[in-house]
């Protein structure tokens, strides 16, 4: 990753470059559901596109490395901080418009709010955003689901800016995904606008949907504690929760990090945790499951900041974004 010593720009002169909001050395943890990381070299939140665009130009030309932070769910930012540009698409990037079966979301609109505005307009197929924390924009980019429901098959439309700053729409053929993956993971573009296709139901159907998938998630996953959602992803034809409880795990804990009794595929933090108690809890569960069950568990948060990668790379084998 590059650091600040070789890149051509000065920070402090994105104050001037900028029209939203900057802040240089500034913590990472309130904006993590985590609450974990250290601090970011700058922290900038976009007034607009052609704001955002603006910045992606002059830190790509500059060769300043950044980061797209959406919701702060389903990441572990390092406690080492990053050397380089958190960018966060604030309030401006929020709000949605729905044109018959479409729903037209800027990025930064919670996942929350598309599911309530789908299901007034008798819209369904994202029923499974309930009880999801996080942003469209993220859920997009990594795929987000439940259960056997994915957000891919409903994207129709994206808006992005690329690394330099230009403006383009992909169309649905531009947009792969996988099981918590998709094309725009680790390809610099920022997606600032997705537009879905849903389908129209009876609106007490989707209810319906909506209710039982909020009683699943309040019965089997800890909501009141630190968390930052499903920390492995589920092999085929398993369930990581169930395989870490077998192995013994509920309650483990390194630090202030420990497996949650309510859902063994969630690591609390209980306040006084670090990003590397986490990882040393990680550690010891894809251990565990190895030597009981030979099931390689598959990281589903993703390691933000700067990371010793010597150090994490056993943990986060499958990681590519480095």
């Amino acid at each position: 990753m590059l650091t600040l010593e070789r890149a051509k720009v000065d920070l402090k002169e994105l104050k001037n470059l900028m029209k939203g909001k900057v802040e240089l050395n500034h913590s990472m943890a309130p904006y993590t559901t985590y609450h974990l990381g250290g601090n970011a070299a700058a922290f900038v939140e976009p007034q607009n596109v052609e704001d955002l665009a603006e910045l992606l130009r002059c830190l790509t030309h500059g060769e300043v490395p950044y980061l797209i932070l959406g919701g702060g769910s389903n990441v572990l930012f390092a406690d080492e901080g990053f050397q380089g540009v958190v960018i966060r698409l604030g309030r401006s990037f929020q709000g949605l418009h729905i044109e018959g079966d479409r729903v037209r979301a800027k990025a930064g609109t919670q996942l929350v709010t598309v599911l309530t505005k789908a299901r007034e307009a008798g819209l369904g197929g994202v029923e499974f955003f309930a009880g999801i924390p996080g942003t469209i924009g993220g859920a997009v980019v990594g795929n987000a689901g439940a259960k056997k429901a994915w957000i891919g098959p409903t994207v129709e439309e994206l808006t992005v800016v690329t690394p330099h700053g230009e403006v383009k729409q992909l169309k649905k053929a531009d947009y792969t995904y996988g099981y918590r993956h998709s094309s725009l993971k680790h390809s610099g573009k920022v997606l600032v606008e997705a537009v879905l296709k849903l389908k129209k139901e009876p609106k007490a159907e989707i209810e319906k949907k909506v209710k039982e998938y909020f009683k699943v998630r309040r019965g089997k996953q800890p909501k009141t504690e630190k968390n930052a959602g499903s920390v492995f992803k589920n092999p085929e034809g398993n369930f990581a929760g169930r395989l870490t409880e077998s192995a013994g795990l509920k309650g483990f804990k390194v630090g202030g990090a420990r497996v949650s009794e309510i859902h063994a595929n969630f690591i609390i933090n209980e306040g006084t945790a670090t990003a590397h108690d986490v990882v040393a809890v990680m550690r010891e569960i894809q251990k565990r499951v190895w030597a009981e069950y030979q099931i390689k568990l598959e990281p589903e948060i993703l390691p933000l900041g700067d990371w010793d990668w010597d150090e994490i790379k056993d943990v986060f084998w499958n990681w590519k974004g480095r």
